[in-house]
Protein backbone atom coordinates (compact mmCIF):
# COMPACT_ATOMS: atom_id res chain seq x y z
CA UNK A 1 0.00 0.00 0.00
CA UNK A 2 2.82 2.40 0.92
CA UNK A 3 4.61 1.62 -2.37
CA UNK A 4 1.41 2.35 -4.31
CA UNK A 5 0.97 5.67 -2.46
CA UNK A 6 4.55 6.71 -3.28
CA UNK A 7 3.98 5.84 -6.94
CA UNK A 8 0.77 7.89 -7.07
CA UNK A 9 2.45 10.88 -5.36
CA UNK A 10 5.32 10.77 -7.85
CA UNK A 11 2.84 10.61 -10.75
CA UNK A 12 0.87 13.53 -9.29
CA UNK A 13 4.06 15.64 -9.14
CA UNK A 14 4.85 14.80 -12.78
CA UNK A 15 1.35 15.80 -13.87
CA UNK A 16 1.59 19.06 -11.89
CA UNK A 17 4.79 19.94 -13.80
CA UNK A 18 3.09 19.23 -17.13
CA UNK A 19 0.03 21.27 -16.11
CA UNK A 20 2.20 24.25 -15.05
CA UNK A 21 4.14 24.13 -18.32
CA UNK A 22 0.89 23.94 -20.31
CA UNK A 23 -0.52 27.01 -18.52
CA UNK A 24 2.72 28.94 -19.10
CA UNK A 25 2.78 28.07 -22.80
CA UNK A 26 -0.90 28.99 -23.26
CA UNK A 27 -0.13 32.40 -21.77
CA UNK A 28 2.91 32.67 -24.03
CA UNK A 29 0.92 31.87 -27.18
CA UNK A 30 -1.83 34.31 -26.21
CA UNK A 31 0.75 37.05 -25.67
CA UNK A 32 2.44 36.34 -29.03
CA UNK A 33 -0.90 36.94 -30.78
CA UNK A 34 -1.36 40.37 -29.13
CA UNK A 35 1.97 41.99 -30.05
CA UNK A 36 2.52 43.82 -33.32
CA UNK A 37 5.97 42.39 -34.06
CA UNK A 38 7.13 39.32 -35.92
CA UNK A 39 8.74 37.16 -33.27
CA UNK A 40 10.56 33.88 -32.88
CA UNK A 41 9.58 31.91 -29.76
CA UNK A 42 12.47 30.18 -28.01
CA UNK A 43 13.25 28.17 -24.90
CA UNK A 44 16.00 29.03 -22.47
CA UNK A 45 18.51 26.18 -22.59
CA UNK A 46 21.37 27.64 -20.58
CA UNK A 47 22.61 30.39 -18.31
CA UNK A 48 26.00 32.01 -17.98
CA UNK A 49 27.71 29.97 -15.26
CA UNK A 50 29.92 32.88 -14.19
CA UNK A 51 28.92 35.97 -12.26
CA UNK A 52 30.52 38.17 -14.91
CA UNK A 53 27.46 38.35 -17.12
CA UNK A 54 23.70 38.15 -16.81
CA UNK A 55 22.94 36.25 -19.98
CA UNK A 56 21.00 33.24 -21.18
CA UNK A 57 21.29 30.85 -24.10
CA UNK A 58 18.21 30.06 -26.21
CA UNK A 59 17.50 27.16 -28.55
CA UNK A 60 16.93 29.29 -31.67
CA UNK A 61 19.48 30.98 -33.91
CA UNK A 62 20.16 32.34 -37.40
CA UNK A 63 18.48 29.33 -39.04
CA UNK A 64 15.25 30.32 -37.24
CA UNK A 65 15.39 34.05 -38.05
CA UNK A 66 17.02 35.30 -34.83
CA UNK A 67 19.18 38.34 -35.53
CA UNK A 68 21.83 40.13 -33.49
CA UNK A 69 20.87 43.34 -31.67
CA UNK A 70 17.14 42.65 -31.58
CA UNK A 71 14.92 42.97 -28.52
CA UNK A 72 13.91 39.91 -26.52
CA UNK A 73 10.61 39.80 -24.63
CA UNK A 74 8.77 37.69 -22.11
CA UNK A 75 5.00 37.67 -21.73
CA UNK A 76 5.39 40.53 -19.23
CA UNK A 77 7.83 42.82 -21.07
CA UNK A 78 11.42 43.45 -22.10
CA UNK A 79 14.10 41.04 -20.86
CA UNK A 80 17.12 41.86 -23.04
CA UNK A 81 18.65 41.83 -26.50
CA UNK A 82 20.31 39.28 -28.75
CA UNK A 83 24.06 39.54 -28.20
CA UNK A 84 25.46 36.67 -30.28
CA UNK A 85 23.81 34.42 -32.86
CA UNK A 86 24.84 30.93 -33.88
CA UNK A 87 23.10 28.73 -36.42
CA UNK A 88 20.88 26.99 -33.87
CA UNK A 89 21.29 28.99 -30.68
CA UNK A 90 21.78 32.55 -29.47
CA UNK A 91 23.11 34.37 -26.42
CA UNK A 92 20.81 36.96 -24.86
CA UNK A 93 22.17 39.83 -22.77
CA UNK A 94 19.64 40.49 -20.02
CA UNK A 95 18.69 44.04 -19.01
CA UNK A 96 20.12 43.33 -15.55
CA UNK A 97 23.65 42.96 -16.95
CA UNK A 98 25.94 45.93 -16.15
CA UNK A 99 26.85 46.11 -19.87
CA UNK A 100 23.20 46.54 -20.88
CA UNK A 101 21.93 50.02 -21.77
CA UNK A 102 18.36 50.77 -22.83
CA UNK A 103 16.74 54.13 -23.61
CA UNK A 104 13.64 54.34 -21.40
CA UNK A 105 10.95 56.75 -20.23
CA UNK A 106 8.74 56.87 -17.16
CA UNK A 107 5.30 56.08 -18.47
CA UNK A 108 3.26 58.67 -16.54
CA UNK A 109 5.34 61.76 -17.39
CA UNK A 110 7.53 60.66 -20.34
CA UNK A 111 10.70 61.62 -18.43
CA UNK A 112 13.57 60.00 -20.29
CA UNK A 113 16.73 58.32 -19.11
CA UNK A 114 19.08 55.41 -19.64
CA UNK A 115 18.52 52.05 -17.97
CA UNK A 116 21.66 50.16 -17.00
CA UNK A 117 21.92 46.76 -15.36
CA UNK A 118 23.14 46.06 -11.85
CA UNK A 119 24.72 42.91 -10.39
CA UNK A 120 21.81 42.48 -7.92
CA UNK A 121 19.29 41.72 -10.70
CA UNK A 122 17.70 45.15 -10.65
CA UNK A 123 18.39 48.06 -13.01
CA UNK A 124 19.25 51.71 -12.51
CA UNK A 125 17.65 54.50 -14.54
CA UNK A 126 20.05 57.44 -14.74
CA UNK A 127 19.87 61.01 -16.09
CA UNK A 128 16.45 61.78 -14.62
CA UNK A 129 15.87 65.53 -14.34
CA UNK A 130 16.00 66.88 -10.77
CA UNK A 131 12.55 68.46 -11.15
CA UNK A 132 10.96 65.22 -12.37
CA UNK A 133 8.15 63.84 -10.23
CA UNK A 134 9.33 60.22 -10.47
CA UNK A 135 7.87 58.14 -7.64
CA UNK A 136 7.80 54.61 -6.27
CA UNK A 137 5.59 52.35 -8.37
CA UNK A 138 6.01 54.32 -11.61
CA UNK A 139 6.16 52.10 -14.68
CA UNK A 140 9.23 52.32 -16.93
CA UNK A 141 8.88 51.61 -20.67
CA UNK A 142 11.21 51.64 -23.67
CA UNK A 143 11.72 55.00 -25.37
CA UNK A 144 12.01 53.53 -28.87
CA UNK A 145 15.19 55.36 -29.83
CA UNK A 146 17.43 53.47 -32.23
CA UNK A 147 16.73 50.20 -33.97
CA UNK A 148 17.03 47.66 -31.17
CA UNK A 149 14.16 48.32 -28.77
CA UNK A 150 10.68 49.22 -30.08
CA UNK A 151 8.76 51.98 -28.31
CA UNK A 152 6.46 51.47 -25.29
CA UNK A 153 7.50 47.98 -24.14
CA UNK A 154 7.13 47.58 -20.38
CA UNK A 155 10.51 47.21 -18.65
CA UNK A 156 9.86 47.47 -14.93
CA UNK A 157 8.73 49.46 -11.92
CA UNK A 158 10.51 52.10 -9.84
CA UNK A 159 11.33 50.78 -6.35
CA UNK A 160 13.64 53.56 -5.14
CA UNK A 161 14.53 57.13 -6.13
CA UNK A 162 17.66 59.02 -5.14
CA UNK A 163 20.32 61.57 -6.05
CA UNK A 164 24.02 60.91 -5.98
CA UNK A 165 26.14 63.63 -4.35
CA UNK A 166 27.58 66.12 -6.82
CA UNK A 167 25.34 65.02 -9.70
CA UNK A 168 22.82 67.16 -11.53
CA UNK A 169 20.41 64.28 -12.04
CA UNK A 170 18.28 61.86 -10.05
CA UNK A 171 18.35 58.12 -10.45
CA UNK A 172 15.74 55.42 -9.96
CA UNK A 173 16.22 51.77 -9.08
CA UNK A 174 13.94 49.70 -11.31
CA UNK A 175 12.77 46.16 -10.64
CA UNK A 176 12.36 44.36 -13.99
CA UNK A 177 8.80 43.32 -14.77
CA UNK A 178 9.98 39.72 -15.20
CA UNK A 179 12.02 37.64 -12.75
CA UNK A 180 15.01 37.20 -15.05
CA UNK A 181 16.42 34.32 -13.01
CA UNK A 182 13.34 32.21 -13.78
CA UNK A 183 12.94 32.71 -17.53
CA UNK A 184 12.02 29.57 -19.43
CA UNK A 185 10.60 30.94 -22.70
CA UNK A 186 11.21 34.18 -24.60
CA UNK A 187 10.19 35.90 -27.83
CA UNK A 188 12.90 37.35 -30.09
CA UNK A 189 11.74 40.24 -32.25
CA UNK A 190 12.78 39.73 -35.87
Amino acid sequence: MRERLNLLNRRLNELKSVYDENERLKSFIGFKKTIAYFTVPAQVIGRDPTNWSNSIIINKGANDGVRQNRAVLSTKGLVGRVLEVGRRSAKILLISDPNSKVGVVIQKNRQGGILIGRPDGKCKMIYISLDSDVALGDKVITAGFGEIFPKDILVGEVVRVGKEPGRLYKYAIVRPVEDLSRLEEVLCIR
